[in-house]
């Protein structure tokens, strides 16, 4: 008989022979490590069918009410609001400061790199799966929300980049921005999803709360969208609008 083991990295089920009972192994998708349970250890259900409405008597009344699954709310109010003062606290800072993110493009950098692992860690959760059997915690999120956050701000840095010589050459209509952001909004989703093991969807939807609320406080302040005006205004020079210069 075949025993179902869930891992708890990927959260994947899978099947196992029975002679691999009481063994552990890694995943093979993942390669976390694995104990195989034995086979006294699993859980059998015997004569479901009957019992499956709750149980009824001669006259096919219920007996008992089934037993509804408590899930844990992934929308939690005092969380919302952290959140929510966390990032208007935020805006009002940037406002306040806008005079000096417009002038230093060394004060803007550092400010984003200050700004993204909250940004990065808030999210997590309402986006992970409240039936996994081991979410992550501690030193191993702070882990995974440094990485996530030093390859965001990569994202920025690289579309900045992208989207300066992109629009030299292709014009600065819309479709061109939005034919240039979206590799970047794809990569963004991956990435979030990859290292907070989350669904692609969520993955997306950590990845857009970042962007979305970093294009606020960009606008807030007041800072130009294209990369050579707003290094034009702070004396950084200018970068040559012709990508062969």
């Amino acid at each position: 008989m075949a025993i179902i083991v869930t891992c708890p990295g990927c959260r994947k089920s899978f099947s196992v022979r029975e002679e691999f009972a009481g063994r552990t192994g890694p995943c093979p998708k993942c390669k976390t490590k694995i104990k195989i349970p034995k086979a006294s250890e699993t859980v059998q259900v015997h004569g479901g069918e009957a019992f499956s409405s709750g149980g009824k008597t001669i006259s096919g009344e219920l007996v008992l009410k089934p037993l509804k699954r408590q899930e844990e709310a992934r929308f939690q109010w005092p969380l919302v609001l952290e959140i929510a003062g966390g990032v208007l606290a935020l805006m009002a800072v940037t406002w306040l400061l806008g005079g000096v993110l417009r002038s230093s493009f060394l004060v803007t950098s550092i400010g984003l790199i200050l700004i993204t692992p909250p940004l990065v860690y808030a999210p997590y959760f309402f986006l992970k799966d409240s039936e996994a059997i081991e979410n992550l915690h501690g030193q191993e999120l702070w882990r995974r929300t440094l990485y996530c956050s030093v390859a965001y701000v990569a994202l920025w840095g690289g579309f900045a980049v992208v989207s300066h010589y992109g629009t030299a050459a292709m014009g600065g209509d819309l479709w061109v921005w939005l034919l240039l952001a979206s590799p970047f909004a794809v990569v963004g989703a991956v990435l979030g999803s990859a290292f907070f093991n989350l669904e692609t969807g969520d993955g997306a939807i950590h990845f857009a709360f970042y962007l979305i609320v970093t294009l606020l406080l960009r606008s807030i302040a007041g800072i130009p969208f294209v990369v050579g005006e707003y290094l034009s205004s702070t004396g950084g020079g200018n970068i040559p609008l012709d990508p062969r210069l």
